[in-house]
Parts: C-alpha cells; sequence; structure tokens
C-alpha cells in the first residue's frame, strides 16, 4: 500500500495578496515564486487567483477565497476556525520573530511555554493579515528530515 511521505503544498486564504505576500516574505523570509491566474477573465471563470510561496522545505499558497471569509475579531490572536498554521524555528531563532513582529508592529500573545512532557517548547500567537491564526514555535524533540524557518 502507497504511503504518503509528506506534504507537498497547501492554501492560506487572504484578503489582500500583495499584503500578505509582503507580510510573509518580510516576517518569515518567505520566497514568492510565482503569481497564478492574474487575469480578471480567469477569476470570473472561477480559476484560482494566487501567489506561490516557498518558507523553507514547504511551499503554499496565498490564495484570495471564492466567496466572503469570516474574521475572528481583531483583537483575537489565537484560536482555531478553520483558519490556523503552525510553523517551527529554532530554539535560537525564536527570539528574532518576536523581534520582527514588535518591530513591523504586529500583536503577538507569548511566549506560552508548554508541558515539560511534550515535543514543543515555546509558542507565539499572531494573525497574519487575512485573518489567519499563526503559531510559531520552537520544539524541544527533533523532527529528522524537517528544516526549521530559517528567519536571518
Amino acid at each position: 500500500m502507497a504511503q504518503v511521505e509528506s506534504i507537498s503544498h497547501s492554501g492560506i486564504n487572504v484578503i489582500d495578496l500583495k499584503e500578505a505576500e509582503d507580510f510573509y516574505a518580510d516576517v518569515f523570509g518567505a520566497e514568492i515564486t510565482n503569481r497564478v491566474n492574474f487575469n480578471t477573465d480567469d477569476a470570473k471563470r472561477g480559476r484560482s487567483v494566487h501567489t506561490s510561496v516557498h518558507v523553507a522545505d514547504w511551499l503554499f499558497a496565498i490564495v484570495l477565497p471564492k466567496g466572503e471569509m469570516p474574521m475572528p475579531p481583531e483583537e483575537q490572536l489565537r484560536g482555531t476556525n478553520g483558519f490556523r498554521h503552525g510553523f517551527w524555528v529554532s530554539r535560537d531563532a525564536f527570539p528574532g520573530i518576536m523581534e520582527r513582529l514588535t518591530a513591523r508592529g504586529v500583536p503577538f500573545e507569548g511566549p506560552a511555554t508548554h508541558p515539560e512532557a511534550g515535543p514543543l517548547g515555546q509558542s507565539i500567537y499572531f494573525k497574519d493579515p487575512g485573518g489567519n491564526f499563526i503559531e510559531v514555535c520552537w520544539r524541544r524533540d527533533s523532527i529528522s528530515g524537517a528544516v526549521a524557518l530559517d528567519i536571518g
């Protein structure tokens, strides 16, 4: 039986593609790899309008939703609501994410320290410009073959 070996890509809905591109490039050091279907006729026919973004070993698309996207309250920085994404960095790089968020005026919650017996050390929680909940953590365990975000 075939087994899935890894995640190839996923999508994150956003309301403003340019704002989201700038956010992920600036905060995470993401590389914009390509933009798809920026032709109005394509969008009217229902084709996905998105930007492909590469962060560490993960490719994801920031995508304009086809309908209305429910937004959490502005003051809520943590939750699920179907729009939650987790990223990890090395323990040494973790303070750098908080520094970048603070420098850019992005409110965040944490760091929250996780129980000693678990794989996560600490996490911070915030939202991207599209209202998606984001968690950035450092891990106590080692993950074979995984690449942490390099926020250099």
